[in-house]
Order: structure tokens, then C-alpha cells, then sequence
């Protein structure tokens, strides 16, 4: 009995030291840095440990803790079979977004079998002793890419690229489809806008933006931010919307700052702002702040289909503002560079991509591209066609459809001469699909789910809904990788600094990708 006890005991102490390991790789991938102590990971290890001592009674932890050494490890493996499944998973239909440092980061956007929008992080490791040429980085992407059975050379046009404008990387993908970040672009019209050339032509708007500054700042460093319901933002240069952000903190709070103020005699640090011109920057940059966010959506919806009706509307909003005194010359550059930026080609003067105009066409609520006159309207079907064409996306199903069994004849196949002809779906020509699609009764509400909705919609419309598979699932902005990247700072600090950047890249992969 004694034996049987003695044996029951060591196998539970080595049951719950492999669970323990198993929490301890889940505490490496959703913790990233040890003062996060409440963080999912920990308090998932925490409770296992108690749960533990409530089955079998008080032990030791010291004797079931794996090894630092042994978790490392078991971080690599985990990461590889995760990288397996991720593999298996990703379909033909996918969309990259690529950051660059010591590690490459890069989110693989993709549509599923069951028509769901996926998103899964991949963090590359790029020795840091490597330049980050245009063609060191074109060479470690692909390679890289192909451990997720991905082949960029093969795949062509069928895999696009969501960058910044750095010259490394145009140059990296020149060969390749490749669109700007339109968060990026937002961001660099802003910058533009309020640049040191610009804004001291008006001057109000200038001193206004000194006079907050100084007012945050102060709030900051005296101690009185504790006494207001919220903290006041500061303006950093390289977050977007950050002007924004403040200058709002600061108007949502104006009657509480300014009773703070009068109580210290400070009152003068609110006086000289002007409320009025408050109020009209504040709603100027709004909705930019609203577009960025919008774009930036989560990966769970499209968002390539907002960049043409948001750019639109954003340069309607700058065209109009250009008309106020205070605003005029910043709102003349705004609609300059966004007319700029957002072009697609040298030639053109304010073009979006027209895979994003594509991605609006196959919105249904917005099929009509009202945002649009009619030429363009029909440039955009045009493209609709070529790209089906180009890509074969009538047929792009007709492998995996199983043949309709035979019917039973019936006493009227004798008159099958008179019958009326019955037009499958699957033969109708493309400007068929294109018409129908365009004047059908909408039965689809602002909440319901775009892809699925052509799912159910994919008999009716083969090529279209293939069409719309490949691209609502590229994104707007390359946010998701930078979210992704910006995390390496949560585990690369001063006592962790000699982690290799493989141990880095999985423990990154394995955060983003462990749901």
C-alpha cells in the first residue's frame, strides 16, 4: 500500500510539473516582462499552483518549477507547433504588413474556408549586424516567409504588401504590389500641415498649441493632474493624433482646469487660451482622429473598404476649412498632401489605390461609390474586371465542387423539348454578376458581416465573391505589425538584454498568436 502511495505520489508530482511547464510557456507569451504581475499569464500559473496544493496538499514549489532553461525550450517547441498550424491554416488569399528592425515584423491577413478574417503575427528575426537594404530585406522576407509555406516568387499578384514609405522598403518590394500605410499618410499630412514653415503663418493657431503645451506640462510636473477626472495628454511627435489628443484633454476639461488654476492663482495659464479657437482646432482634427481609429479597426473587420470614402471625405473637410481665416493655410496643405499622398501613380492628382476602390465597390451598402462621379465609378468597374480576369477568379472554385447528383426522370422528361432553360449561376458572364450586384434589393444591415454576407451570397455571384475574398482581407494600415513590433520594448529591457532574437521572435509569435 505503502508502494502503491509512494508511486501515486511521484506521478502526480510529475503530472503537475508538466502542467506547470505548460503555464509557465502561456506566463512567457501573455506576461513579456515580470511587474506585470496580474497579467493573464501569471494569475493563470498562480491558480494552478493553488489548485495544486488544494488536490494533493502543501509541497514545495521549488520542486516542481521547470527550469528557466526547460521553459526556453519549451517556448521554441510550442512556438513550432503553433507555426505548423498556422501553416495549415493560411489560405492562398493573404495580405502583409512588414516593419523593420532587429526583428522583421510582419501580420499575415487571410480569409478562411468559412469565410472569417483572420490575422496572425509573424516576427522574424534580422541580424542586427545586417544593413537594411531594400535587398536584405526583400531576400530575409521571403525566406522567412517560406517557413510559413509561403512562396512569394509563386504567388505573384496574388499576395499584397501594406508598408510605410520607407525607401528601404518600396525598394525592398518593388516587384511585388505594394500600398502605403493610410494611417501613415494621415499622419504625415498632419505633420506637414503644423510643420514649422506652416504653422508660423498663423499664428494664432501657433500660439494657441504653445500655450497647451505649457499648460499640460505644468499639470504634470506640479502635482495638480491628480485633482482633474482625467490625465491631460501630452503632444509626442512620433503618435499619431497626438495634437489631437491633447488639445481635446484639455477642451473636455476646461471649466475643472480652469477651477483648479483660480484655487492656485494660476488662472492665467488657462486665461490666454481662447476657447473659440479651441474649439475650432479640436473639431478640425477630429476627423482625422475618427478615421485613423476607423482604419485602424481590429482584425476581426474589413477595413480596406474605408479608405476610399474616408479620404474623400477628408479632403471635403480640408476643402471646406479652407475657407476660415484661422485655418486656411494649414487646411491648403492638408488637402494638397493627402491629394498627393493618396495617389496611386505619379501622373494622377488624387487617386486612390484602386484595390482599395475595388474593396468599397465590394461593400454592399456602398456598391454605389455615391463618393464618386460617374467616370470614376466606372473606372473602378472596369478594374473590377480586369483583376478577375487577371487573377482567374471565375473559376476559382470550380476544383472543390462536388457534381450535383443525377435527378430521377419524371413522366416529363418526354416534353423536355418544351421546358424552359434553367441559367445556372455559375454560368452567368461577368457584367451579369456585375449588374445584378449593383441593382439587387439590399437585404444587409450596417451590422452585419460583409464577408459573410458574400458567402451566402457566393452562388449568385462566383466571381464577385471570390473577388471580395482576396481583397477585404487587406488592411488599411500596417498598425497591426507595428502593435506587434512595439512589444519587443516589453521584453528587451537592461536585464533581459542578451535574449537571442529567436527566443524573442517566439515568444512574440507565441503572444500574438496564443488565443
Amino acid at each position: 500500500c505503502s508502494r502503491l502511495l509512494h508511486a501515486l505520489s511521484a506521478w502526480i508530482s510529475a503530472f503537475c510539473t508538466c502542467i506547470l511547464l505548460a503555464q509557465s510557456v502561456t506566463l512567457c507569451a501573455h506576461h513579456l516582462h515580470q511587474s506585470a504581475l496580474y497579467q493573464h499569464g501569471f494569475t493563470q500559473l498562480a491558480q494552478h499552483l493553488v489548485d495544486t496544493a488544494a488536490r494533493i496538499g502543501k509541497f514545495d514549489v521549488c520542486e516542481i518549477l521547470p527550469h528557466p532553461t526547460t521553459v526556453s525550450r519549451n517556448v521554441e517547441m510550442r512556438a513550432q507547433s503553433l507555426r505548423k498550424h498556422v501553416v495549415e491554416e493560411i489560405t492562398a488569399t493573404i495580405s502583409k504588413n512588414i516593419s523593420k528592425n532587429i526583428l522583421l515584423s510582419a501580420t499575415i491577413h487571410y480569409v478562411n474556408e468559412q469565410s472569417e478574417l483572420h490575422s496572425r503575427v509573424l516576427l522574424l528575426p534580422f541580424d542586427p549586424s545586417t544593413s537594411k537594404t531594400g535587398e536584405n530585406i526583400r531576400r530575409h522576407l521571403l525566406q522567412n516567409l517560406r517557413v510559413f509555406g509561403i512562396d512569394a516568387t509563386d504567388m505573384g499578384k496574388k499576395i499584397i504588401f501594406v508598408t510605410d514609405r520607407g525607401a528601404n522598403m518600396i525598394s525592398a518590394l518593388r516587384e511585388y504590389t505594394r500600398l502605403n500605410c493610410t494611417a501613415h499618410i494621415l499622419n504625415v499630412t498632419l505633420s506637414s500641415a503644423f510643420g514649422p514653415a506652416i504653422i508660423e503663418k498663423s499664428p494664432e493657431i501657433a500660439s494657441l498649441l504653445t500655450d497647451v503645451k505649457k499648460l499640460v506640462t505644468y499639470f504634470k510636473h506640479s502635482g495638480q493632474q491628480g485633482k482633474l477626472k482625467k490625465s491631460l495628454k501630452q503632444s509626442i511627435e512620433t503618435r499619431w493624433n497626438s495634437n489631437f489628443d491633447m488639445l481635446n484633454s484639455v477642451l473636455e476639461q476646461y471649466e475643472d482646469i480652469a477651477s483648479v488654476l483660480t484655487e492656485s492663482n494660476n488662472y492665467d495659464k488657462i486665461g490666454r487660451i481662447s476657447i473659440s479657437t479651441l474649439k475650432l482646432l479640436v473639431s478640425f482634427l477630429k476627423p482625422f482622429k475618427e478615421a485613423t481609429d476607423d482604419l485602424e479597426t481590429d482584425n476581426t473587420a474589413p477595413s480596406a473598404s474605408l479608405v476610399l470614402p474616408w479620404s474623400v471625405r477628408l479632403i471635403e473637410h480640408c476643402t471646406s476649412a479652407t475657407k476660415d481665416p484661422l485655418l486656411s493655410e494649414i487646411a491648403t496643405v492638408c488637402v494638397t498632401r493627402l491629394k498627393e499622398l493618396l495617389s496611386a501613380d505619379s501622373t494622377s492628382s488624387h487617386s486612390v489605390h484602386m484595390l482599395y476602390k475595388i474593396a468599397t465597390f465590394l461593400t454592399p451598402n456602398l456598391r454605389g461609390l455615391r463618393m464618386l462621379d460617374e467616370r470614376g465609378r466606372q473606372n473602378v468597374i472596369q478594374g473590377v474586371k480586369e483583376m478577375i480576369e487577371d487573377l482567374k477568379f471565375d473559376h476559382a472554385h470550380d476544383e472543390d465542387v462536388e457534381p450535383t447528383p443525377a435527378k430521377r426522370p419524371t413522366v416529363l422528361h418526354k416534353f423536355s423539348d418544351w421546358e424552359e432553360e434553367e441559367e445556372s449561376c455559375g454560368s452567368k458572364s461577368l457584367d451579369v454578376q456585375i449588374q445584378e450586384y449593383r441593382t439587387m434589393k439590399l437585404e444587409l444591415s450596417s451590422q452585419q458581416n460583409i464577408l459573410q454576407w458574400w458567402n451566402s451570397n457566393s452562388s449568385q455571384f462566383p466571381a464577385l465573391s471570390n473577388l471580395a475574398r482576396f481583397v477585404l482581407c487587406i488592411p488599411a494600415t500596417s498598425a497591426p505589425s507595428e502593435r506587434a513590433f512595439s512589444l519587443c520594448g516589453r521584453i528587451l529591457e537592461e536585464r533581459r538584454s542578451v535574449l537571442k532574437p529567436s527566443s524573442v521572435s517566439d515568444i512574440l509569435f507565441l503572444h500574438g498568436n496564443l488565443k
